[in-house]
């Protein structure tokens, strides 16, 4: 991934063509990872990037990530980075609903893969894409029919979930962490007052990680570290 500490931890890294979840609570740090996840294949491995945004808009995105210094509009014109927003309008959000195409989406997605000649994508937020979808679809089908459109255009990816509770279920369904390859869980645990931010590497399928919990801080300039 080139984020040092996690490459660490991971013991080189995330697998090649591989989907990974990264789940945690609200402020976890989990569309950072996301997002320099993407950064930092630009600027160390010249590897264009694909984002998928559920939550926030690209214009929300790039203000927000602009303290870490990176230029996201700067490498959209250049043809590294491309944004797919699929973020409904409030006027249009009840009619999005009804009509929610999963096909239609991965479309775009792929497009936009193939437009930057993608390596790696990154999809903020997985639970927001199964609100927007009618009850009456399966969750874990749609989940695993993502996960197969994702690999099959040759793309690694990282999707991230929510969770409501620091050391309960690992996403917010139930069902998120059995379809991913690897999961990944970020935490932001208060103690004696403050806050305090770890790592785990719950599940890496068919490699070798470090155990545990790992602390890591998000730095101005540098992103997580």
């Amino acid at each position: 991934t080139k984020i040092a500490g996690f490459d660490l931890i991971a013991c080189g890294g995330l697998p090649k063509g591989r989907t990974t979840l990264v789940t945690g609570t609200a402020g976890s740090s989990k569309t950072i990872f996301a997002t320099q996840f993407l950064a930092e294949g630009i600027n160390h491995a010249n590897e264009p990037g694909v984002f998928v945004t559920f939550e926030e808009s690209p214009d929300e995105i790039c203000k927000n990530m602009a303290g870490f210094k990176w230029d996201i509009r700067k490498w959209e014109a250049e043809g590294k980075w491309a944004f797919v927003d699929a973020t409904p309008s409030p006027e249009i959000e009840m009619v999005y609903m009804e009509n929610f195409d999963l096909g239609a989406l991965l479309a775009r997605i792929e497009y936009a893969v193939k437009k930057v000649n993608a390596k790696r994508v990154s999809i903020d937020s997985m639970g927001n894409i199964f609100t927007q979808m009618p009850k009456s679809l399966n969750v874990r089908n749609e989940l695993h029919r993502i996960s197969i459109a994702i690999k099959n255009m040759g793309v690694t990816a990282v999707m991230t979930a929510e969770r409501t509770d620091e050391y309960g279920e690992i996403a917010r369904y139930g069902v998120e962490e059995f379809v991913a390859d690897n999961v990944i869980i970020l935490r932001n645990v208060l103690e004696d007052e403050k806050r305090r931010r770890t790592i785990e590497i719950l599940k890496f399928r068919g490699t070798y990680h470090q155990k545990g919990e790992f602390p890591f801080t998000v730095t101005p300039g540098e992103g997580i570290i």
